[in-house]
């Protein structure tokens, strides 16, 4: 191991500064350590339903301008738009609700495994160089440090 990182994006960052001085992608990596078990905010059925009713205004509208482009109908454009985007309204509303009403079911736990921290390591012929410079790294600009990063031995 060669850093330990509270963030994903501080442990990229790392290895960002390793790889521009030099390193291979295939020494380095990031692994997630001291897993904990979270459980997940549930999303509201009235959200949910309302984002499904705008996923289904734009299938409704793309589907309304095919109908114009290709159908021979009685309607103008403007009304065949009209209703596409009615029915498109109406369709993704009800498919957010359904999905929505199974979602939040009182049965359902939805609970995700993360990490607390993130360690960079490197292969055993390259951690001495890694370390080394990342400790040239850290030297020349003691200001950019980052409190996040802690430097293993």
């Amino acid at each position: 191991m060669i850093v330990s990182a509270a963030s994903y994006r501080e442990a990229q960052e790392t290895v960002g500064i390793l790889r521009s001085s030099g390193m291979g992608r295939d020494s380095l990596a990031i692994v997630g350590a001291e897993l904990v078990l979270t459980e997940r905010p549930r999303i509201s059925t009235a959200r949910l339903a309302a984002k499904n009713a705008g996923t289904g205004l734009a299938a409704g509208l793309l589907a309304a301008v095919f109908v114009t482009l290709v159908a021979d109908t009685n309607l103008s454009g403007l009304a065949v738009l009209l209703w596409g985007a009615v029915y498109g309204v109406l369709v993704g509303g009800l498919i957010g609700l359904f999905r929505g009403l199974i979602h939040n079911r009182p049965d359902a736990v939805f609970t995700d495994l993360l990490p607390a921290r993130y360690e960079v390591r490197a292969t055993a012929a390259d951690a001495s160089v890694a370390r080394a410079l990342l400790d040239r790294q850290n030297t020349s600009t003691p200001e950019s440090q980052d409190p996040g990063l802690s430097n293993a031995a």
